[in-house]
């Protein structure tokens, strides 16, 4: 069954493990309810296979939780996919960049490196719930990043910042401890690009950098160019749609989402998901090891839920979840706020305002 393009999502998403040596504050890892488990080689390649064979897409990703670089065939995982004909993108938290690792991952021609920097402090690195230090840490990433651009390898860096002034949107109980002044945040992010542009042999001053910051407005994502292969990705906090509260969720059933179906999952166990934010498997649409990959995603449930985003209508309960709010009110505005983003908009992380830096 060949996949009809539109039904084709932009990027599948394996979660190879939901194992993890972080625990962030900010990641509902610790409020998952499934088993710690590694993802099956066999299944893996299945759905690699299926990908192939109905041309479903031309990207795959590496993450849903858990950091990949602990699956023991990550780089067989990366060769087989790139032997397949398919781009990689794979999204690390960066603590395990040693420069053996690295070449490995140039030699496996990754596409794409996500690292998940989101804290630059030694203080707020409390936050990530990790056994290595910040300065060990850090300076992995910087001299990953300098190996890389100092290879031939075609490979793109995406460094990921968070910024935690969208807190105030959100209803979090438990505690979390990061720092959610605003102000701070600019001041974190010119460091991390003085730093990155050291390590290339660009040097600019900190002043320099502030001064092209000036007009950049940073309450929204933004993609911070810093040359052709490396860039910094201003991405701001969000809960996981509600993970983080215990209290009541009111759910708008009007609502439209960009996510859905453009980015699908396919957890470890091999249940596949409408999306990629969902962690624990609400919206499974069945399971790679029963039916295809193209089977599955044009199942009769499957087709329904399009058809309600299309109508800008939030069918299944946990997307109703993810876009409501304790608030009732709120959950309508965030409602009717969905349909303008993604329906009107049709905002997506591809178009992202990107500007350059050097």
């Amino acid at each position: 069954m060949m996949l009809h393009e539109s039904l084709r999502p932009s990027k599948v998403y394996f979660e190879v493990s939901n194992i993890c040596n972080f625990k962030c504050d900010f990641c509902p890892i610790n409020q998952s309810e499934r088993k710690k488990m590694q993802m099956d080689f066999s299944l893996y390649k299945k759905g690699i296979n299926d990908i192939i064979k109905d041309h479903i897409t031309d990207t795959v990703c590496f993450h849903i939780l858990g950091e990949p670089m602990l699956y023991p065939s990550i780089f067989d995982a990366l060769h087989y996919a790139k032997a397949s004909g398919l781009k990689t993108d794979m999204t690390t938290n960066g603590s395990h960049l040693t420069e053996d690792k690295v070449n490995r991952l140039i030699a496996a021609q990754v596409t794409k490196l996500n690292i998940s920097i989101e804290t630059i402090d030694e203080k707020e690195h409390a936050a990530r719930g990790s056994d290595i230090s910040f300065s060990e840490y850090y300076n992995r990433i910087i001299q990953a990043t300098k190996l890389i651009h100092e290879s031939d390898a075609n490979m793109n860096i995406e460094l990921c910042l968070m910024n935690t002034e969208t807190r105030k949107f959100f209803d979090i109980d438990k505690s979390m401890r990061l720092n959610w002044n605003k102000n701070i945040f600019k001041s974190k992010l010119i460091k991390l690009i003085f730093d990155i542009c050291c390590a290339m042999d660009k040097p600019l001053s900190m002043e320099e950098i502030e001064s092209r910051l000036k007009n950049i407005k940073l309450n929204r994502p933004k993609l911070i160019r810093i040359d052709d292969h490396i860039t910094i990705y201003v991405q701001l906090f969000a809960d996981w749609g509600n993970a983080f509260t215990s209290k009541k969720v009111h759910s708008p059933k009007i609502g439209c989402c960009g996510y859905g179906f453009t980015n699908i999952g396919i957890l470890n166990s091999g249940e596949v998901t409408i999306c990629c934010v969902d962690y624990d498997g609400k919206t499974s649409l069945g399971n790679l090891k029963d039916d295809s990959l193209a089977s599955i995603l044009t199942s009769e449930n499957a087709m329904n839920l399009r058809k309600g985003f299309k109508r800008m209508r939030l069918v299944h309960p946990y997307c109703q979840k993810c876009f409501g709010s304790t608030n009732s009110v709120k959950a309508i505005i965030k409602g009717l706020l969905s349909i303008y983003l993604f329906g009107f908009l049709k905002f997506q992380p591809a178009t992202v305002k990107e500007v350059r830096i050097i």
